[in-house]
């Protein structure tokens, strides 16, 4: 009996082996795919460019304790915008000038202090002042990036041409000398954010949602929630829309870089 019971409980074991090893190849065949669509296939034709037709934006950037980057950011950002759109920074829960510095530099700012903490309450908190006075397009940058001239139009014009989110590139870097750690994170990131949405994009696929970098149709934003304990780039979101048959497409013209976190004692703990 001792026998035959290990026997199959081997069996078993080796079969759930065998699928395993099925799935991690079919990854890796679904990555390879990626990797030579994005190198192989030619570039899309852009959306027509309109600037009569280009949708009416408002630009959210969310920010927690961000006096450092967010003055520089919200400069970059203006510069991109048309006198009908709107850059709100939502100033969550902050313990430092964010919120001053923000003004100063041009940016309509909301202040919120609530024990609700995070990127995507402070979201929604931002969503709700849109209300009254709806744009076309609602785009999301984190508070420490640096966006690239021109990415802007990009993203508004393609989620105003296909009516779904938009994905822009979304890279890291680091500040001063990079560390191993650091290196391997930006080649991972890379290929995250860069390549295998380049070749998705270029299969005809959508894409997931990365956080920073992305445009949504106003009347999509009506039929999701951002608040709640996850932030928006958590692939719940990606999900959800997809679930409406409004899954996500890349934009590869719009390109933005953040910044990598310091991994050192105070952040790990």
């Amino acid at each position: 009996m001792t026998l035959w019971l290990t026997s199959n409980i081997m069996t078993i074991f080796q079969g759930m082996l065998g699928i395993v090893d099925v799935g991690l190849w079919g990854l890796g065949l679904l990555l390879l795919c990626e990797v030579w669509a994005a190198q192989a296939f030619p570039d899309d034709k852009p959306v027509p460019s309109d600037s009569a037709a280009r949708p009416r934006l408002a630009v959210l950037v969310p920010a927690h304790n961000e006096a450092l980057h967010i003055k520089a950011t919200v400069q970059s950002l203006l510069l991109q915008l048309n006198p009908c759109d709107r850059l709100i920074v939502i100033a969550d829960n902050c313990e430092d000038d964010t919120a001053q510095l923000a003004a100063q530099a041009g940016a309509l700012v909301l202040e919120r202090i609530s024990p609700q903490r995070g990127k995507g309450y402070a979201l929604d908190y931002g969503l709700k002042s849109l209300a009254a006075d709806p744009p076309d397009v609602v785009m999301i940058i984190d508070a420490d990036c640096e966006v690239a001239p021109g990415s802007l139009e990009a993203l508004a014009l393609r989620a105003g041409h296909t009516q779904r989110p938009v994905q822009a590139t979304y890279l890291m870097t680091h500040s001063g000398v990079p560390t191993l750690r650091d290196r391997i994170s930006e080649f991972a990131l890379t290929l995250k954010n860069l390549v295998r949405p380049l070749g998705m994009h270029r299969l005809g696929w959508p894409c997931l949602l990365t956080g920073s970098g992305m445009a949504f149709p106003w009347s999509l934003l009506q039929s999701v929630s951002l608040a709640g304990n996850k932030t928006v780039d958590d692939m719940q979101l990606t999900i959800d829309l997809a679930l409406q048959g409004k899954a996500p497409c890349y934009e590869p013209r719009a390109c933005l870089t953040g910044r990598l976190m310091q991994f050192n004692a105070a952040s790990s703990q």
